[in-house]
């Protein structure tokens, strides 16, 4: 079944690590990546991250040590909305061997930027959305190879079994410039720094019926409770959790007070569409540093639309 959910961009975590990572072996931990942006001058700056990744004590173009966070491309992500309160969530809750890290890194191939003008400058190959035409060239140095690194607090970061954020602030005020001379080209050369790095909380629950309330046939099949789908949002970001076949769920989240939701509407392939209505309680949760909460959710309705 086809789930048809507005998030934003998350990739699958794939990860991979070598016995000579520069890790420890005291069990894992759990990492999330939160990327926010200071006010600048630009009118739009856009950048597809390919990769994330944390480095042990080997340099950043070699696969020892490196430990992959994000290993699928993310769709294109507006650094100049990531301002004040708003943060796109890149990683979540990704398990990686605890110890020490010297470097974190993303991987950027693809970026433009839309000037105050409307002039448009773009990486060579970008494939821009509908209706956007670059007008000159951006260049990222080494964006798409070793990839663009994260300044670490202290030059370097131990994690510790457990959960924690890292949140990344990408400075567009400070990372793009005109190239010097007269070639009218742009460049990029991010600040990126890891501002906060904190023990993260967690929020969970259950996910029952109410009574009389059955789940319809949508789909070509009975839709299962883990269709459900939680949600905890603060500002413009927005965590899903996974509903496991028992009815519990779990979302891990950085220290704040969410309003809790959940995906209302769901698309199957057959054009069959599922809506659902339910109610948490309590209706925010607010959590501290290691902290948690529990949500419990009860849902009153759930409808099938049939393809016409």
């Amino acid at each position: 079944m086809k789930r048809s959910i507005l998030l934003l961009p998350l990739a699958a975590l794939a990860l991979a690590a070598c016995n000579d990572s520069g890790t420890s072996s005291n069990g894992p931990a759990l990492v999330s990546i939160r990327l926010h942006d200071a006010p600048g001058d630009l009118k739009e700056a856009w950048v597809k991250v390919d990769q994330i990744y944390l480095q042990g004590t080997s340099s950043a173009d070699s696969t020892s040590g490196k430990v992959v966070l994000l290993g699928t491309q993310t769709g294109w992500l507006n650094l100049t909305q990531l301002t004040g309160a708003g943060f796109a969530t890149l990683v979540n809750n990704a398990q990686v061997p605890a110890g020490s890290y010297s470097q974190l890194r993303f991987v950027v191939c693809d970026a433009y930027v839309v000037t105050q003008t409307g002039a448009v400058y773009a990486t060579s190959g970008a494939a821009l959305p509908a209706g956007v035409t670059a007008t000159g060239s951006l260049q990222v140095p080494s964006g798409c190879s070793s990839g663009l690194k994260v300044k670490l607090p202290g030059g370097g970061v131990t994690l510790e079994s457990g959960a924690t954020v890292l949140s990344v602030d990408f400075d567009v005020s400070q990372s793009f410039g005109h190239v010097a001379g007269q070639s009218g080209k742009w460049v990029m050369h991010p600040v990126m720094t890891a501002t906060s790095l904190t023990f993260a909380a967690t929020i969970s629950g259950t996910v029952s019926l109410a009574t009389g309330v059955t789940l319809p046939t949508c789909g070509g099949a009975v839709v299962p409770l883990t269709q459900f789908v939680p949600r905890a949002v603060a500002g413009a970001d927005s965590v899903s959790g996974v509903v496991q076949p028992a009815g519990t769920y779990s979302i891990t989240v950085a220290p704040n007070s969410y309003t809790m939701t959940y995906a209302p509407a769901y698309s199957f392939t057959n054009g069959d569409s599922l809506m659902v209505v339910a109610a948490p309680t309590p209706a925010t949760a607010t959590v501290g540093s290691g902290g948690s909460a529990t949500v419990n959710y009860s849902v009153t309705s759930a409808t099938c639309k049939l393809k016409a």
